[in-house]
């Protein structure tokens, strides 16, 4: 009987059938709704040898629990079915089907040119054929090391050996049919930073990069379809058999395979998850609004456990207000002035109008700093007219000391080069009048229609520190010690904005999705932010995407293999 299992999805109800759904095989549906696959995202690699048929282990019972659904339209085969074609879903498609595998992707946008894959920055990977080429390279073993021992021992370490390798293979696999990277460990030695040392910069951006990465899948022979949204998991027996999607026809089309590969961003849009899996914290994500958990969502559904490591990659540029006329923070910093005011180590309260962290270490370890903010979700910066006309008037290299710009990520940097912040007060009034911001005479007045209770007594203690130049609570260097003395003052409302969730479905060491006894299920492989590969903590800069990449050619290896 082909039927509906009636798992309900993260934020969804599961649906009834209706009734007299012809009745075909011994076949299940997992079932995710309305939502769908969405876009974000290995050879010689260990323990990645075929599953053997009948050793999958989805939950027993399943197709006794489930619900009939309607016949598809129609239905096609196909040795990979890859849902997802972001960066992962690229890399792994094009890696099956270089293998030889005859693979079909699908995605709910309507190009690769409306996923994140044609925006992000740099890819951090290991040992690909250009870093080779270096005597100081970084090797696997190296690199190993340093994010095993650094995450304290919570990185996936089965997953990590062979992700590694594949990393530089997924380089390869994307230079071989086009792609066009900027290489900084061209320049660099042991001295450097490893985002330096192991950097892959990409070298177009747009439309232009969506043109390569859309070349890589034609060269490679991948059947890519776009405007099709994946609405189940199929599963026979207890395997992932393929998946139903829904194409820009409105026709239901059953995509038989021997393998699955989900791979469709993360959860970044979908709050309820985000609340779920980070303790009630909230974040914002300022790509593609469907990385809403659908792929997960259907993983689960067909009995694969969710890790239990999370973590995030903020924004380097800055915050967000979901209040705000323009949500996030725009290329030209004048556009959003008040959203980059946490990258200058300035004043931070929560909502009790209490300090939460060292605010500098917002300017010199950006990308680091998700969990103290995750830990608020929403936060305050606290300002005096004094800061405000400097703002305006001061290159913002000038504003900081050189000793906090020296140490300053390298991003922030370059993203400070040439910028004076002089739309400043003009955003301050319009933020005050849009209700994400408040102004006032005194602390004491400011503190009350923030709603901040304990700000008076915060920015006392706070001013005492500035003037002793020794911050006795949080430690912060002095380069960011700067009083908030002078009236007006202000306190801007804002939100996380970040690039992604870190965590997922468990896998094993070949991206085979588990289920809650460790167990593969068979069929089935997860790639990208969609897997528990890396996640706590978000510990090198560029690693989000490199093992985006990485985990999208392991998996597609892997898969053609299966």
């Amino acid at each position: 009987m082909k039927t509906n299992i009636t798992h309900a999805p993260e934020g969804t109800e599961g649906s009834e059938a209706p009734e007299g759904a012809p009745a075909l095989s011994r076949r299940s549906f997992i079932g995710l709704g309305a939502l769908g696959a969405l876009s974000l995202g290995a050879a010689g690699l260990a323990g990645c040898a075929p599953q053997s048929e009948g050793q999958s282990n989805a939950p027993e019972g399943a197709d006794a629990a489930s619900e009939e659904l309607p016949a598809a339209d129609r239905t096609e085969t196909c040795d990979v079915a890859v849902v997802g074609m972001g960066v992962s879903g690229v890399v792994a498609s094009s890696a099956a089907a270089q293998a030889g595998a005859n693979v079909v992707g699908i995605d709910c946008v309507n190009s690769i040119n409306a996923t994140n894959a044609v925006n992000t920055a740099g890819i951090w990977a290991i040992e690909s054929a250009e870093e080779l080429k270096y005597d100081n390279h970084l090797t696997v073993a190296e690199m190993f090391d340093f994010i095993w021992s650094g995450t304290h021992y919570q990185s996936n370490a089965r997953a990590l050996r062979n992700l590694l390798p594949a990393s530089g293979k997924a380089i390869d696999l994307a230079m071989e049919a086009g792609a066009q990277f900027i290489f900084p460990f061209a320049e660099a030695d042991e001295s450097m930073g490893l985002l330096n040392r192991g950097g892959h910069i990409w070298a177009t951006s747009g439309t232009e990069r969506g043109a390569q990465l859309q070349g890589c899948m034609d060269q490679y022979g991948v059947d890519s379809r776009w405007e099709c949204e994946a609405t189940s998991l199929l599963l026979e027996d207890g395997a992932v058999k393929g998946v139903r999607y829904v194409d820009a026809d409105g026709q239901q089309i059953d995509l038989e395979a021997k393998s699955v590969i989900v791979c469709t961003g993360g959860f970044i849009q979908n709050i309820e998850m985000v609340e779920r899996y980070f303790a009630g914290a909230r974040m914002y994500g300022p790509g593609n609004q469907r990385n809403d958990g659908a792929g997960i969502s259907m993983a689960l559904a067909a009995g694969a456990q969710m890790g239990k490591n999370f973590s995030t990659s903020i924004n380097e540029s800055g915050a967000c207000n979901v209040n705000a006329t323009t949500r996030f923070v725009g290329q030209d910093y004048n556009t959003t002035p008040l959203h980059c005011l946490p990258l200058l180590g300035g004043l931070f309260v929560n909502k009790d109008g209490v300090r939460f962290m060292d605010e500098g270490k917002m300017a010199t370890e950006t990308m680091y700093c998700a969990e103290p903010l995750l830990r608020e979700s929403t936060y305050y910066v606290i300002l005096d007219q004094t800061e405000v006309d400097e703002l305006m008037s001061t290159p913002l290299v000038d504003f900081v000391a050189p000793s906090a710009y020296a140490n300053m990520a390298p991003v922030v940097q370059m993203s400070f080069e040439g910028v004076t912040l002089t739309s400043t007060a003009e955003t301050l009034e319009s933020a005050v009048a849009e209700g994400w911001a408040w102004k006032a005479d005194d602390i004491a007045s400011l503190a009350e229609q923030a709603e901040l209770p304990a700000l008076e007594a915060t920015v006392n203690a706070y001013n005492e520190y500035c003037a002793s130049g020794n911050d006795e609570l949080m430690y912060k260097s002095v380069d960011f010690l700067k009083s908030v003395e002078a009236g007006p003052f202000y306190a801007v409302e804002l939100n996380v904005a970040a690039w992604l969730t870190l965590g997922g479905i468990k896998t094993d060491e070949c991206c085979r999705a588990l289920d809650a006894e460790n167990n593969v299920i068979d069929g089935l492989f997860v790639a990208g932010a969609d897997g528990d590969f890396w996640a706590v903590p978000y510990y090198e800069g560029g690693s989000a995407q490199g093992f985006c990449f990485a985990s999208g050619y392991l998996a597609g290896t892997t898969a053609a293999e299966a």
